[in-house]
């Protein structure tokens, strides 16, 4: 379904879609940002993959499960999780569903348009030179996903 990479130098919208065997726009798309907006090295977006990486793993949809539990069992809250699959809260799982969760020790959270460094940081009980350093960059713009190992 989906996994989140972190932009490296040199990095375009086209030239990540490229990689990938999908368009600009779909990318664009999938992140909230226009076609044309510019990647800044340790920026992290969300790319389409069925694998999983450093700080998500995919997990598959069983019959019976629901996404507040699963939020549970990762040690997060259902709203983020759905945030983070592009999902609402009137979408349906099905099983056989790939969605992405965290991996043990990892926290994330999908930013609001609302958001300040201060809220984002007490989220996570850390420092704002902590959070910064595990995520290169911090815009605090609507969708904009954090990450924070312990």
């Amino acid at each position: 379904m989906y996994k989140v990479y972190q932009v490296q130098s040199g990095d375009t919208l086209a030239s990540v879609a490229s990689k990938l065997n999908v368009s600009a726009a779909e990318l664009a798309s999938l992140n909230g940002l226009m076609v044309s907006a510019v990647l800044v090295p340790g920026q992290y977006i969300i790319v389409p993959n069925n694998s999983g990486n450093e700080y998500f793993d995919m997990y598959v949809i069983k019959k019976g499960d629901t996404i507040y539990e699963l939020a549970r069992k990762y040690n997060t809250d259902p709203s983020s999780l759905l945030r983070l699959n592009g999902l609402n809260n009137t979408d349906i799982i099905y099983p056989g569903d790939e969605i992405m969760v965290p991996k043990n020790g990892v926290s994330f959270y999908v930013t609001r348009n609302d958001d300040t460094l201060d809220t984002v940081v007490g989220r996570f009980g850390t420092t704002a030179s902590d959070l910064a350093r595990q995520n290169k960059i911090i815009y605090l713009t609507n969708d904009q996903l954090i990450v924070f190992r312990r």
